[in-house]
């Protein structure tokens, strides 16, 4: 291999690279005319430095015990063979730092040495901005986690915390209602112990039955409505006529709106031939308490109609009065536990829990309750049943 006869300007060029690299060809330890035409004026003193300095590391006297600050062997490199020596170094010059490579080919009687020098300043470059940017990724990586974590958590968390909340209201409204009962009970039997042949016997009597009758009813429907959120209410499905069942209901209730007064009208679309696979008691329940709800709060002289339709596989009971109406704002509110719209609790009859119930008993179906506002003033209540049997039912212990 003659390095002045087989390499070109070209070839040295790319293996050169960037002009912050330097490469030395020697052939028989003179500096080939390729190196001394292409070499840059301001590289020669680096390399006869890297030269001198690779020179002493291999030949070390005791005045030069610095020059291992400014070169060192790379550790597990190189090669060598008949005709080649290969080694990896690291090389310091002033504030620089490089990669030096000495290589050394031997054909015939000749020998060629190269000494390669590769700038680190750039590579270190890139590992620090690299370093920047891992950086960067890795409070960005955290920040997301945090935010992610936190909005996560905060979603998880709202219904335990909503659920902490309605049973925290369960609780107050709860002991509030028993509350007044027993202070009923209290004083009746305080002044029936006081004064046990007093004339006035008979009616603390009878206010004590009443209530102890609402007492009842209070408990009553607070098993009811435990049961069915455990699921552990039994439900009795059966095909039934929608049409008869709201028959039985308005003939038993138009009496008694007869003495509010108020007029309760039964309409029913088409031939009335809707037709139900559910729990009829149930339903009654539900449709009840509708009912009750709007005999209890439309004012005498008004309205009440009782409303039966079916479309598209699902059969809707309506019941609509022309009362007092809910405004936008509750209508959310309205199927909560112990809600009320009245704030002064004047209808004692009435404890906010029939319409919880009335919605567990059609999600219990498969259905749905909901509730707008009546055409001249009032709401009006619907209740959606699938008729199909596919659909039910959802929840049958």
């Amino acid at each position: 291999m003659y390095a002045s006869k087989n390499i070109s300007i070209a070839w040295y060029m790319r293996s050169v690279g960037s002009a912050e690299n330097a490469l030395s060809l020697e052939l028989d330890q003179i500096p080939t005319t390729l190196t001394l035409v292409a070499l840059p004026k301001e590289q020669k003193p680096l390399i006869q430095h890297a030269k001198k300095s690779l020179a002493e590391y291999k030949n070390p006297t005791p005045q030069d015990a610095s020059v291992s600050n400014k070169i060192q062997k790379i550790p597990g490199t190189g090669m060598e063979s008949a005709k080649m020596k290969q080694e990896f170094f690291e090389y310091a010059y002033g504030k620089e730092c490089f990669l030096m490579i000495e290589a050394n080919y031997f054909e015939r009687e000749h020998q060629v040495d190269v000494i390669y020098l590769y700038s680190l300043s750039s590579f270190w470059q890139h590992v620090r901005a690299q370093r920047l940017w891992f950086a960067f990724i890795w409070l960005a990586s955290l920040a997301g986690l945090y935010l992610f974590s936190y909005a996560f958590t905060s979603r998880v968390l709202q219904p335990l915390i909503q659920n902490d909340k309605k049973q925290k209201r369960f609780i107050a409204f709860a002991s509030h209602e028993l509350r007044s009962p027993l202070a009923v009970f209290k004083t009746g039997l305080s002044l029936l112990k006081a004064s046990p042949g007093d004339g006035k016997s008979e009616r603390i009597f009878s206010l004590l039955d009443t209530e102890m009758l609402r007492m009842e009813r209070l408990l009553q429907d607070l098993l009811c409505l435990s049961k069915m959120e455990q699921a552990s209410l039994p439900f009795q499905f059966q095909r039934i006529s929608l049409a008869e069942l709201l028959h039985s209901i308005y003939e038993k209730y138009a009496p008694i709106a007869a003495q509010k007064p108020l007029s309760l009208t039964l309409s029913i679309e088409g031939k009335g031939e809707c037709h139900c696979f559910c729990d009829p008691q149930r339903i009654e329940q539900a449709v009840v308490i509708l009912l009750d709800n709007a005999l209890s709060y439309t004012p005498p002289g008004q309205s009440v109609d009782l409303r039966l339709s079916g479309q598209c596989g699902k059969s809707c009971i309506q019941v609509a009065d022309t009362g007092i109406g809910i405004p936008d704002d509750a209508k959310g509110k309205i199927f909560d536990k112990f809600y009320r719209l009245d704030p002064s609790h004047s209808q004692k009859e009435h404890f906010g829990l029939g319409l919880s119930i009335a919605k567990e008993i059609c999600s219990a179906h498969g259905g749905k309750i909901s509730v707008c506002d009546t055409a001249g003033g009032g709401s009006t209540f619907t209740i959606t049943l699938p008729n199909r049997r596919e659909s039910q039912p959802i929840r049958n212990p």
